[in-house]
């Protein structure tokens, strides 16, 4: 049994790789809020990290990918206290929306890794071939 192949690895042709590092302790995507008169907003931790995913997606590239996307994320946690992976993965695609790539519709496939280590989360997007992607 194969693990953890990049698209590329699996048969579909990648365009291009960019490697995005966010140091810290990953954020979890909080649950909407309900404010005065029945505004839904965003947890202001949660803003505040997807902004500071977008900030660092920004140092690494100029323009968003057009095309398919594949998405790496590895999130890096020093003790026992895990957060959810999936709204670790939800926080990181709304943090590079409109950023690293137009729309997180882009995305054809999605990795998510938990690990121990120094705190961070290592991005890795790659634009694919839509067509290599069906086969």
């Amino acid at each position: 049994m194969q693990r953890g192949l990049s698209m590329l690895q699996k048969g579909m042709l990648s365009k291009e790789q960019i490697k995005i590092v966010i140091p810290g302790r990953p954020v979890p995507k909080g649950r909407p809020r309900f404010g005065r008169g029945g505004n839904v907003y965003t947890p202001k931790r949660t803003r505040g990290y997807e902004e500071l995913v977008g900030w660092y997606a920004k140092q690494c590239m100029t323009e968003p990918l057009e095309g398919n996307v594949a998405l790496h994320i590895k999130a890096y946690v020093a003790n026992n206290i895990f957060p959810d992976l999936d709204n670790i993965a939800k926080a990181i695609m709304d943090g590079l929306n409109g950023v690293a790539y137009k729309d997180d519709r882009q995305v054809m496939c999605l990795t998510v890794q938990r690990l121990r280590g120094e705190e961070r989360v290592e991005i890795l997007l790659e634009e694919v071939d839509a067509d290599a992607a069906r086969s």
